[in-house]
């Protein structure tokens, strides 16, 4: 059983090769770094004052805070969308239900290629920071980043938060994605939620509120209590086993198999 399901996720994989679903990881993982790169080299009077104190350390919010805020959840939505539609384009469901494979071997296998998928995306967004900073520092020795320690500690702590924060947003867009054959849907429901999330940002249950657990977890929010990011860690975890239970159920009793 194990040994089929790790072929099975294998052939996964396979299948995203060459699609756009792998062009998004790298595009989503390098877009901030080289935008940052970009300003840094550009207005280095106005960013040098402000990295001075802790380069590394206010470099990477630079970064984080766009991630955080905004690109993570547009990288989720539509990664989520490419990788499902992969099916839905080639009429292929119906080939993937005749397959003497279970329901949770299905779901589970696409579920864990998404995942690698978005790791993928973090490992590299990592690196493309670790290598603007150089960049940086090669034309503009000012920016002092190659006299203090890489802080891998802080780099670390903040990935993993930052996945937990935003795995259950990828769940919740896997299961729309599995509903809807059409590739628009999932998308303006996923964005329109997220832009919906703004509206009601300052409501004292808004870390029960997936679509802005990244923002809610990275950002201080001075509306709401000191405790509503932990809350907002907790409630991440329930979604994503919440939309686990409810994408497995939806596979299974889908009607029209393809």
């Amino acid at each position: 059983m194990t040994r089929s399901f790790l072929l099975n996720t294998k052939a996964e994989i396979l299948k995203c090769r060459n699609t756009a679903a792998v062009w998004l990881t790298l595009l989503g993982a390098g877009f901030i770094p080289l935008v940052n790169t970009i300003k840094c080299l550009a207005r280095p009077d106005y960013f040098i004052p402000k990295v001075q104190s802790d380069p590394w350390g206010v470099y990477l919010d630079f970064n984080w805070q766009i991630a955080a805020g905004f690109l993570l959840i547009m990288y989720v939505v539509l990664l989520t969308s490419l990788v499902v539609q992969i099916e839905f384009r080639n009429h292929a469901w119906k080939q993937v239900f005749a397959s003497p494979r279970s329901y949770a071997d299905i779901f589970f296998s696409k579920l864990v290629t998404l995942h690698l998928l978005m790791v993928c995306c973090f490992i590299l967004f990592n690196i493309f920071t670790l290598l603007s900073a150089f960049i940086i520092n090669v034309f503009q020795n000012r920016y002092n980043f190659s006299f203090h320690a890489i802080p891998i500690n802080l780099m670390f702590t903040l990935s993993l938060k930052m996945y937990v924060s935003i795995v259950s947003v990828m769940i919740v867009q896997y299961c729309l994605c599995l509903h809807f054959s059409n590739f628009m849907i999932p998308i303006g429901i996923g964005l329109g939620l997220f832009t919906a999330g703004f509206m009601i940002r300052q409501w004292e249950y808004i870390y029960l509120y997936p679509y802005l657990h990244p923002m809610l977890i990275y950002f201080p929010n001075p509306g709401l209590e000191a405790s509503a990011a932990q809350k907002g860690m907790v409630s991440a975890m329930g979604w994503s086993a919440t939309g686990i239970l409810a994408g497995i159920t939806l596979t299974v009793s889908r009607f029209e198999k393809g």
